[in-house]
């Protein structure tokens, strides 16, 4: 009885691994569009600069991180998110659209001027310029 019981927690556990780790399912990973991005026009060189993006999501989409590439002059950021449905087929997805708000400080040093780049995939990217004062 003991020895059927463990073949059974063995199995379980490793069927339970292959579905969390299965190096063979397409990757879902999507640069999501930004609607909107709210900077300050000017700040002081001491004071971080704070940035609002208005990410769309929404479908089978959803919000996962934002990669930034920074130097003294600027940014580039891109939002990226998972698509459940990328890769499957039969999966139905809702039909709405959900703006959300993501904000993400730049702490100083910065150049005279700041200039913030977001990647929106296919579209042309927004851009902001902050004036250091």
């Amino acid at each position: 009885m003991r020895r059927a019981i463990a073949v059974a927690f063995v199995a379980i556990a490793i069927v339970a691994v292959d579905v969390a780790c299965n190096p063979f399912a397409p990757d879902q990973s999507v640069t999501l569009d930004v609607s909107k991005i709210d900077a300050p026009t000017t700040v002081a060189n001491t004071i971080p600069i704070t940035v609002v993006l208005t990410v769309t999501t929404g479908g089978c989409t959803s919000f996962d991180h934002i990669e930034v590439n920074r130097d003294l002059s600027g940014a580039h950021m891109t939002v990226w998110g998972r698509d459940a449905a990328k890769g499957r087929t039969g999966v139905a997805c809702p039909a709405n659209i959900v703006l959300e708000p993501h904000s993400y400080q730049f702490d100083p040093p910065f150049a005279n001027s700041f200039t913030i780049q977001v990647d929106r995939g296919r579209l042309a990217p927004l851009q902001a310029i902050v004036q250091v004062r």
